[in-house]
């Protein structure tokens, strides 16, 4: 069934078998579990995960495989059970950027990346501990990074 809700992108129509429930919440908005991804032309490759419960609620989001090309998590069993996954393609792993006024410090948030189940429509945000990737990576740095990194292969280095 189709239902209009109001977001802060504005009046949107979404499938209410496509809401993704955050059963959990996300951190730091635990009262809110029902979410749409949204993905809008005008800021491709950024789609929004916005809140369908409190209109004031969206987040910029991004795959982080666009701007770190070799991101990889594993995930832990229990977190796979919940959303059922029997395999990568089954989830969409998304990662929240911080947009400030001065677009040289947007930011992606590589340690925290929110896992979508394609099986079951839950999501949860899973805080990766123990690895490389930080909460805040300056994205004009990991660009720089992906593109030495895409010029070494090219390169056969």
């Amino acid at each position: 069934m189709i239902k209009d809700f109001d977001t802060k992108l504005g009046s949107v129509k979404i499938d209410t078998e496509k809401i993704i429930e955050f059963e959990y919440g996300i951190p730091g908005f635990e009262n809110l579990r029902k979410f749409a991804l949204l993905q809008p032309e005008s800021s491709f490759p950024i789609m929004w995960l916005v809140s369908l419960e409190d209109k004031q609620v969206a987040f910029p989001v991004i795959l982080p495989q666009l701007i770190r090309s070799e991101y990889e998590i594993i995930l832990p069993e229990d977190i796979s059970e919940y959303l059922q996954l029997e395999k990568p393609e089954d989830a969409v792993v998304i990662s929240i950027l911080t947009i400030p006024q001065n677009k040289e410090d947007i930011t992606i948030n590589l340690a925290a990346p929110i896992i979508i189940s394609l099986n079951n429509n839950k999501g949860i945000q899973l805080l990766i501990e123990n690895t490389e990737y930080k909460i805040r990576h300056y994205l004009k740095d990991e660009i720089e990074r992906n593109n030495q990194l895409l010029s070494v292969q090219r390169n056969g280095g």
